[in-house]
């Protein structure tokens, strides 16, 4: 199927790589216009100039750099992709409240001035009929615990509520917005081959083969690729999930179902 999202303008953070990347190119090849951010210049015009996309640079913990993104967009915005995090393996003891801070700042605060800032574009780019979306990315980690990764665990929980919370007060308010998250599972990326590192380091996995052991913890015994997350992120962007919001959309091959 093609041109699920013609017509839409898009903005995805966290483009540069990994699961925004993917998600940004399958929106482009199901005709949505892409404002294509990152904090990662380089990477993000590289992305762009390969799928047509405008480059935005985009350090989401700064609200001028929202207001910014804001004025290069336009009166409108149909889908944003609140993708951009980071992650910290350590155990808590081992967390300074930098730490902390640092993974709040980008995973909580970042999706918080996005929605805030943009809401108006959003309610622009919507109707009753064909509301716009919101597309939170979490994680499986925001749904249950996993050991050494306590700031990054909690941030994604509160990805998972703020989510919830936001579609209740726009439909509430009577905004044309709808607003679901993700929650990805062992996902092939360059944020899941520093955890891996992390965990082999803490002796979490075995060093021979730690990608075939994160393998074996999910019953479809695969890591996934960003292409199974932006398939989903299609799915919730397009208007045939216009009566769908407030929902956590797993994509795990059955990690959290065990």
């Amino acid at each position: 199927m093609a041109d699920r999202l013609k017509g839409k303008i898009a903005l995805v953070t966290g483009a540069a790589q990994g699961i925004g990347a993917g998600i940004a190119r399958a929106m482009a090849a199901e005709g949505a216009t892409i404002f294509a951010a990152d904090i990662n210049v380089a990477g993000v015009e590289a992305l762009a100039a390969e799928i047509g996309a405008e480059p935005l640079a985009l350090d989401v913990t700064r609200e001028e750099a929202w207001k910014a993104a804001a004025d290069r967009i336009g009166s409108a915005l149909s889908i944003l992709v609140n993708n951009a995090g980071v992650e910290l393996v350590k155990p808590m003891t081992d967390h300074s409240l930098s730490d902390w801070r640092s993974v709040m700042a980008v995973n909580v605060d970042g999706l918080f001035l996005g929605c805030r800032t943009l809401q108006p574009l959003l309610a622009s780019g919507g109707t009753a009929g064909a509301p716009a979306s919101v597309v939170n990315i979490s994680s499986i980690a925001g749904l249950v615990g996993y050991p050494d990764q306590l700031a990054y665990n909690t941030s994604k929980g509160a990805v998972r509520h703020m989510t919830k919370s936001l579609a209740i007060e726009w439909a509430a308010h009577a905004l044309p917005i709808r607003c679901n998250s993700i929650h990805p599972g062992c996902i092939r990326t360059p944020m899941l081959e520093l955890a891996v590192e992390g965990w082999v380091r803490e002796g979490s996995i075995p060093e021979d083969d730690p990608w075939g052991a994160v393998a074996a913890l999910c019953p479809l015994n695969a890591v996934g690729a960003p292409e199974d997350i932006a398939m989903g992120a299609v799915y919730l962007a397009s208007d045939e999930a216009r009566f769908v919001t407030g929902i956590e959309l797993v994509i795990d091959g059955g990690w959290v179902a065990r």
